[in-house]
């Protein structure tokens, strides 16, 4: 295809993904907001919206290769060296601007923002003008800036916020010495968790061990962990798979790793007859059990069971065994050991769900399978979307630089199952993640 022809084609494919879009805001009862009107949508934390997911994934992959296409190639590659719009969000989170702007719609000058957040006129207003420019809050008049549909996702003390921080903080400060750990001798070949780019950027103040060990040494971060994982959840959108797959035909379910248990009580509260074990470790289930106590609906068919899956296993003989953004945490050989410390458990009939993003790939030869096929873009854009699915991308980046793991692709998640007496039985696209249904080896399936 010529250069001319792509350019065509990108433009209808971003032309037909922008209507399909306006139609899904329509079908759930609201037209889309300005994005100059500080409003939210019912789409915008919706279980309901791996369809929206979807359709941006194209959207946004067709447009940033559109644009890669028509501008000079060293325009695109500084421009995305050069972005620190991160740093500025991490300041405005901080700082509680949204906050701020709430009590004024009309906006605040940029001088009465300055007393109000203590950072000088100057510099604030260069944080502004980026964050503006990247469509988060506006410039209503001159100096003067108000809430817009963006920023009110950064209101302070919110699980966003607290991904946001763990990816501004802990996130960019190993993105950073990734490349001194890569040449470093002992580091850069390392595949365990002692050795990351995260642990090299924090070595030289006498710290050894791993990110958790690090995590619970520093008790303000270690917060910030917990309610940021909501956050991630929430931007995933996990809870599309109470949506997507058919719970109704199981009864008894293990959350292993289930953390606090923001899954199983989403999961009970929507399946009356279904009944849930909680799988953690002794002190994550202690505190588990306690917040039960908040609970209004479903406890009675909420158990808890604590455990370590390197060191045994989950309660035996349930239906389904699911495992949330688990197995991306660890190297190859730590996520074979708790495979298969799962199929211990299994009968023959029950099935593990895997729940993590998955890694698309061009040349995957389980692709060959509709149903364990991820979707493809059409052409031309990249099959797995290029930069439509660029935060699965940087997620799989951060497992790197904290776990020296990585997020999988059908083939390798397929290897590892394989290696742990389970074989695919379906892959579940969910617009940005994506759940592998396993079965045992030898089941008839």
């Amino acid at each position: 295809m010529s250069g001319p022809s792509e350019v065509q084609r990108l433009l209808a494919i971003i032309n037909q993904a922008a209507t399909d879009a306006l139609s899904e805001y329509a079908t759930h009862g609201e037209d889309v907001p300005s994005i100059y009107e500080a409003k939210s949508h019912p789409l915008d934390l919706s279980d309901a919206a791996f369809n929206l997911k979807k359709i941006i994934r194209t959207l946004e992959g067709a447009c940033h290769q559109l644009c890669a296409t028509l501008a000079p190639p060293l325009h695109t590659v500084l421009n995305n060296g050069q972005d620190y719009s991160w740093a500025c969000l991490r300041v405005a989170a901080s700082k509680g601007i949204t906050e701020i702007l709430d009590d004024h719609p009309d906006g605040v000058h940029i001088d009465e923002l300055s007393l109000k957040v203590g950072i000088t006129k100057g510099k604030l207003a260069t944080i502004m003008r980026t964050l503006v420019a990247r469509h988060c809050y506006q410039e209503v008049s001159k100096d003067v800036y108000a809430n817009n549909r963006l920023s009110l996702t950064l209101r302070s003390q919110t699980p966003g916020t607290a991904f946001l921080d763990l990816q501004t903080q802990e996130g960019q400060q190993a993105a950073f010495y990734l490349q001194k750990s890569l040449d470093d001798p002992v580091y850069g070949p390392a595949t365990d968790l002692q050795h990351t780019a995260f642990t090299y950027s924090v070595k030289d103040t006498g710290f050894s061990g791993t990110l958790y060990e690090w995590i619970r040494e520093h008790k303000d971060r270690l917060q910030v962990m917990i309610k940021g994982m909501v956050g991630m959840n929430q931007l995933m959108g996990t809870l599309s798979v109470l949506e997507v797959f058919p719970w109704g035909k199981y009864k008894t379910i293990c959350d292993v790793g289930s953390g606090s248990g923001s899954f199983t009580w989403s999961l009970v509260q929507k399946f009356p007859a279904i009944e849930v074990t909680m799988f953690d470790l002794p002190e994550t289930i202690s505190v588990a059990e306690k917040a039960a106590a908040d609970q209004k609906n479903g406890v009675d068919r909420v158990k808890f069971s604590s455990g370590n899956f390197f060191e045994g296993s989950p309660p035996d003989g349930l239906d389904v065994y699911y495992l949330r953004n688990i197995i991306h945490n660890w190297p190859d050989n730590s996520a074979l050991s708790i495979l298969q410390s799962v199929q211990k458990a299994m009968r023959k009939d029950s099935r593990v769900l895997v729940h993590d993003y998955i890694l698309p790939s061009y040349h995957d030869p389980e692709g060959d399978n509709p149903a364990h096929a991820l979707d493809k873009a059409p052409p031309p854009m990249l099959p797995d979307f290029g930069y439509g699915n660029m935060r699965l991308h940087n997620q799989n980046l951060t497992m790197l630089f904290m776990y020296n793991s990585r997020e999988r692709t059908v083939a390798e998640l397929t290897g590892l199952s394989q290696a742990a007496g389970l074989k695919l039985s379906r892959v579940w696209d969910l617009g940005e993640t994506a759940v592998f249904e396993l079965v045992r080896s030898d089941s008839s399936e």
